[in-house]
């Protein structure tokens, strides 16, 4: 009885590869779920931190939250996504055809944009062939782009051992052309633009009295949409 199992197994696996391509490398497929294959496409989501770990992974908490992704042009609403920034992976949480919890990965060879608790990011490209995340400000010909990052760290707090993850910091870019410009402060941040323009920030920034380092989304957003005013001047 055993042999014949066994025969029988060998059997659909030669009628089906494609399913034990994708559940030795992970790959989920359509074949597998019955899912859209556009969407849920990816490898399984296996990162846990070690043992007694503080902090998350997680741009904000490990709560998934409901949001949207787009992808090779298509937009697909009410998901539950999580951002895990410190190994750059956009997550995906759905129930499999058996009705379990599954995460994946959702490829960034094919992810556009996707949008968190009201928060915007794009794959953007940093070289020819690499793309990163930031979370995007504005329209225009700037924006704002953010890379937000954690690092895991060792905790030797009153003598412990443990590993921490650090709080969530980002780098602070301007997108202007196809050329991302980091800044770090008022006076790198208006001395990104032409000199006349560069003078009308800086008194923009005076008169309101705005730390680029501290200002809130809404401030930063505001702030480069008059940037991008100064171009119709």
């Amino acid at each position: 009885m055993a042999f014949l199992t066994r025969i029988v197994f060998f059997i659909l696996l030669l009628a089906n590869p494609s399913v034990v391509a994708a559940q030795q490398s992970g790959i989920i497929t359509d074949q597998i779920y019955g899912s859209d294959p556009l969407l849920i496409n990816g490898k399984y989501y296996t990162f846990f931190p070690p043992l007694n770990t503080g902090g998350n992974q997680f741009f904000a908490d490990p709560q998934f939250e409901t949001g949207s992704v787009t992808i090779r042009g298509l937009t697909y609403a009410d998901l539950l996504l999580n951002y895990d920034i410190y190994n750059q992976q956009l997550i995906l949480k759905y129930k499999n055809i058996t009705g379990a919890a599954s995460l994946i990965i959702l490829s960034d060879a094919w992810l556009e944009k996707f949008s968190i608790k009201g928060i915007d990011f794009e794959m953007i490209p940093i070289q020819d062939t690499v793309k990163r995340i930031f979370q995007v400000l504005g329209t225009g010909a700037n924006r704002i782009l953010y890379y937000w990052k954690k690092d895991l760290e060792l905790d030797s707090f009153h003598g412990a051992r443990n590993h921490i993850f650090s709080d969530a910091r980002k780098e602070m870019n301007i997108l202007t052309g196809n050329q991302i410009v980091k800044y770090w402060n008022n006076k790198s941040f208006y001395s990104i633009f032409v000199i006349e323009k560069s003078l009308a920030v800086k008194e923009y920034l005076h008169r309101r009295k705005i730390n680029v380092k501290r200002a809130i989304d809404q401030t930063m957003t505001e702030l480069i949409y008059y940037c991008n005013s100064l171009n119709s001047r």
